[in-house]
Formats: C-alpha cells, sequence, structure tokens
C-alpha cells in the first residue's frame, strides 16, 4: 500500500530523466516568449539587453518569500489530510488512504482545469492579480477548516478500557499477546490528544469543500509565482535565480510538516488552522505591500509599457 506509490514516482523520475536527454532543448527566449539570439544579447527587435539594466533585488526576494508560503502552505494540506480525517471522521488507515487517495486524485484533475483557466485570466487581467486571488482563495480553503458547532470527534476509549481492566493481574507479554489478538483497529480521535474531548469535529463537508477551494488556489499560486518570477528576471541568465527559487521551496516542504503535526497534535485543529490562516493573510498583506515592484523586466526598464 506504501510501496506501490514510492515505485510509480522513481519511474515518473526515469521518464523525466529521458525527456531531458532526448526531448527537451534550450531556447533564448525574452519574457514575452520571443526568440533572442543569446542571453544577453540582442532581441528579434533589435533590442539590446544592456549591462545598466539590473534585476530588481527586492522584487526577486519577495517573489521567494512567497513561493515560500506557498508550498509551505500546501505541505500542511498534504501532511495533515490523513490524520485529520482519521481523527474526525473515525477512519481506519486504509480507509483514509484510499479517500485521501481519491480526493488528491480529483484536486490533481481540478488543477489540469485551473491551468487553462489561469493561462487566459492571466492574458486579460495580468499574473499578480490572479496570484493575489489564489491566496484569498487558499484562504478561505482553511477558514472553513476550523471547526464549528457542538458536535464532538469520536474519541478512542478502547485502549483505556483496556488498560484499565485487570492492570495488576495482566504482565507485559500478555498484554502484547492480546493487542496481536486484536484485529479489530481502533478508531477515532486519540485520547492523549486532549483538545478531542473540547474540540467541535470538522465535518466531512468542511473538508471536502476546503479540499476543493485549496485545490483551485495552490496550483493557481504555484503557476503564477513561477510565470512572474521568470519576467523578472527578464532575458538574463536565470539558472542561479531559479535554484534559489526551488531552494525556498524545498526548505518549506521540509519545515511544514514538522511545523504542522506538532501543532495540530498539541494544540489541535482550531489552532494549527488558525495560525495557517494568519500566515496566508500575512502573505496577501506582504504581496500587496511590494505588489508594485513585482514587475516583469522589460516593463521596470522601460521597453514596454503595462
Amino acid at each position: 500500500m506504501y510501496t506501490a506509490p514510492a515505485l510509480l514516482a522513481t519511474a515518473f523520475c526515469f521518464v523525466n530523466i529521458l525527456l531531458v536527454v532526448f526531448v527537451l532543448r534550450d531556447h533564448h527566449v525574452d519574457e514575452h516568449g520571443r526568440q533572442i539570439r543569446a542571453i544577453n544579447d540582442t532581441s528579434e527587435d533589435g533590442e539590446d539587453v544592456r549591462e545598466e539594466e539590473t534585476i530588481d533585488q527586492v522584487a526577486v526576494l519577495s517573489s521567494n518569500v512567497l513561493f515560500f508560503i506557498i508550498m509551505f502552505i500546501f505541505a500542511v494540506f498534504e501532511t495533515i489530510a490523513t490524520p485529520l480525517s482519521m481523527d474526525m471522521f473515525a477512519w481506519t488507515r486504509r480507509e483514509a488512504v484510499l479517500y485521501n487517495g481519491i480526493i488528491i486524485c480529483c484536486i490533481g484533475l481540478e488543477s489540469i482545469l485551473v491551468f487553462l483557466v489561469v493561462k487566459v485570466a492571466s492574458q486579460r487581467v495580468g499574473d499578480r492579480p490572479v496570484l493575489l486571488a489564489g491566496l484569498a482563495i487558499i484562504f478561505c480553503g482553511f477558514f472553513i477548516l476550523l471547526p464549528w458547532g457542538n458536535h464532538y470527534p469520536k474519541i478512542q476509549w478502547e485502549d483505556i478500557k483496556n488498560n484499565s481492566m485487570n492492570s495488576s493481574l495482566v504482565s507485559q507479554t500478555s498484554k502484547a499477546a492480546i493487542a496481536s489478538n486484536n484485529s479489530v483497529e481502533p478508531t477515532g480521535c486519540p485520547y492523549e490528544q486532549t483538545w478531542c474531548q473540547y474540540t467541535p469535529a470538522i465535518h466531512l463537508a468542511q473538508y471536502i469543500s476546503s479540499d476543493i477551494l485549496i485545490g483551485v488556489g495552490y496550483p493557481a499560486c504555484n503557476v503564477m509565482s513561477y510565470t512572474l518570477y521568470s519576467k523578472i528576471l527578464g532575458p538574463k541568465p536565470q539558472g542561479v535565480y531559479m535554484g534559489w527559487l526551488t531552494a525556498s521551496g524545498s526548505g518549506a516542504r521540509t519545515v511544514a510538516p514538522i511545523f504542522v503535526s506538532q501543532a495540530y497534535t498539541i494544540l489541535g485543529p482550531r489552532w494549527a488552522f488558525s495560525i495557517i490562516c494568519g500566515i496566508v493573510l500575512g502573505a496577501i498583506i506582504f504581496l500587496s505591500s511590494v505588489y508594485r515592484r513585482l514587475l516583469p523586466f522589460s516593463v521596470r526598464n522601460g521597453r514596454t509599457i503595462q
């Protein structure tokens, strides 16, 4: 159950290697996709990329911060899906893997449609408004996940009963034998998580609605981050800068699982998702503050008017 996805990912990596070696080729283009003879040379319209035309480092740093937050948010979503569904809906491990796998598959199909819509939307309103709208949709997705109402999750009281019965008479060996012979997997919210006793449950409709919204907001933000970043860099060599962007995303995917697992286990979903909502809201405010700096290379250097 857990080995097959890793083997499939390995196969896809091998396919990617073949595509890079035999199919993909380098093309020197400007931020509008027009062919140029070489990087830092001359465009088709005879425009020279002058040495004094520098990259806006504030825009570069801001783009990396925003990309870190975007990847952080989705890594949180991926990490918390299985334990959250097991705690709130009393799913077994097998059911959680199956149902969440189906949900992620549907989100993947949804993302394809989002990519097509985003392409048209960015041509009409620009890249920055689409990025801002994507963050707003993600905020709504996590806000919906906040627990409300007076319905509480099922708690795993079975373990407490088993530990309290004849605790002075049953040895550690017999306990292990009983546990191994028990084929029924405990379901519900573990009693060790004290917040289970006073935090309202998240309903399935909330969970699915949140998945749909995050499935719209994340791909929009992801593709706009790459698009806007490449336009900010312009026709200059982008290898090192793209490495920074990739590093920021990798850092986010490293930190996010550690953060959300600790915050969720200790504080519960109300605090965990409130913090995430605060982070997304901070990203929206930050994007609004640097909105005028996130301009394409040609616009910033006065070649074209946006």
